[in-house]
């Protein structure tokens, strides 16, 4: 049974594929560039806390210690990658192939390429932290950076069913995507003293689209776009034994929800915490942009019935 099922699919492909395949000799190529605006959990507020108390808490030894400073400490915020991933408003930039699957060129695959910078446009944070030692607590000058961002591979299919009139075509579209995200926050206290968490993982989902198209003239066009990402729909994940501990360079997203060691959160020279709550998260953003269109010309000839 399952033979048979197998090869009526193998024929219906091979006799799909044979009515279709001169109609794949329309291609057009779009390069866009915008703004990307993270949302649900991949939008954070001020990743870096600034207050004159500290609190430290260890689980395992019964240790619940607050510390009153006579001036202001900056320390990573216990809501990044436990709550949020801390982004905000960015730019995107993204190159698109497209090819017909009808004559008329209302119906095209796609694919895309593109990068999300989030906090591209956020500076430094600057100020000071305390530094515990076996007989005193010293003040040092501190320095935080924070990067965010995903490349994104797609798949998937666009229809416009004005595309016929070759001056204006609004479109809408759906993508499957394999996303390569990616974050990095380092503290610098000194010339010599530098210290970062690297994050990296991979994940799959899906993107929503929507726009309209310009042609200018055969060769080339205008196109406004927006669309939404559900970028982590499948492959969550949390990962103990990464942590989230300053050195790490492999560490992980942690977007499934659960627990984690990690000292990120705390001053120079006090002990790894026991336990931090990580929150499951989902990795959402929007993006509008402007770009062109290419249309090349290879010169086929073949006239469709």
């Amino acid at each position: 049974m399952k033979t048979k099922i197998l090869f009526l699919i193998t024929v219906l492909i091979v006799a799909f594929s044979a009515q279709t395949y001169a109609q794949f000799d329309k291609f057009s190529f779009q390069l866009g560039a915008g703004i990307v605006n993270p949302d649900k959990g991949m939008r954070g507020g001020n990743y870096i806390n600034y207050s004159n108390t500290y609190r430290y808490v260890n689980q395992v030894f019964g240790i619940d210690s607050t510390f009153v400073f006579p001036w202001q400490v900056a320390l990573v915020d216990s809501s990044l990658f436990s709550k949020n991933f801390g982004g905000k408003t960015g730019f995107f930039i993204q190159g698109t192939a497209k090819v017909n699957l009808d004559k008329y060129e209302t119906v095209r695959l796609i694919g895309t390429l593109g990068y999300s910078a989030f906090n591209a446009f956020e500076g430094s944070k600057t100020g000071y932290v305390p530094e515990f030692t076996t007989t005193y607590i010293a003040q040092k000058p501190i320095s935080y950076d924070y990067s965010l961002g995903n490349f994104g591979i797609g798949l998937g299919v666009e229809v416009a069913p004005l595309s016929f009139t070759k001056v204006v075509s609004p479109f809408v579209n759906a993508t499957f995507n394999f996303n390569f995200l990616n974050a990095k926050l380092t503290r610098t206290t000194g010339p010599s003293d530098s210290m970062s968490i690297n994050f990296t993982d991979f994940r799959m989902g899906l993107s929503l689209g929507a726009g309209v198209e310009f042609k200018v003239n055969p060769q080339w066009g205008i196109v406004l776009g927006a669309k939404y990402d559900f970028a982590n729909l499948l492959l969550k994940n949390i990962d103990q034994a990464s942590g989230l501990n300053w050195g790490r360079t492999n560490a992980s997203f942690n977007d499934e929800g659960g627990w984690v060691q990690g000292n990120i959160y705390d001053p120079l020279g006090t002990p790894v915490r026991s336990n931090i709550r990580v929150d499951q998260k989902d990795m959402n953003w929007s993006t509008f942009y402007i770009g062109v269109n290419f249309y090349p010309d290879f010169g086929t000839g073949t006239k469709k019935k």
